[in-house]
């Protein structure tokens, strides 16, 4: 039976080794993708913008050759 002693040199020997690291980095690279697709919501359209008009703004009031002014309160005198 190995002492924990003797796994040191076999643990560094097999994660040293490139075959474990390719085989580690590409199933990183798998599981992120698969998270992405499990996440993936599809935009909603960005529909064309409505064309609002903007209404012309209301003639002004010729109260001034009444004599009323700003004044259109009920005093009629």
């Amino acid at each position: 039976m190995m002492s924990t002693n003797d796994f040191v040199p076999v643990i560094k020997a097999v994660l040293s080794d490139k075959r474990v690291i390719v085989t580690a980095v590409i199933m990183f690279l798998f599981m992120d993708f698969c998270a992405y697709v499990v996440r993936y919501r599809k935009k909603p359209k960005a529909g064309k913008p409505k064309k609002t008009f903007v209404a012309p703004a209301p003639a002004p009031a010729e109260n001034a050759a009444e004599g009323g002014g700003d004044d259109a309160g009920g005093d009629e005198e």
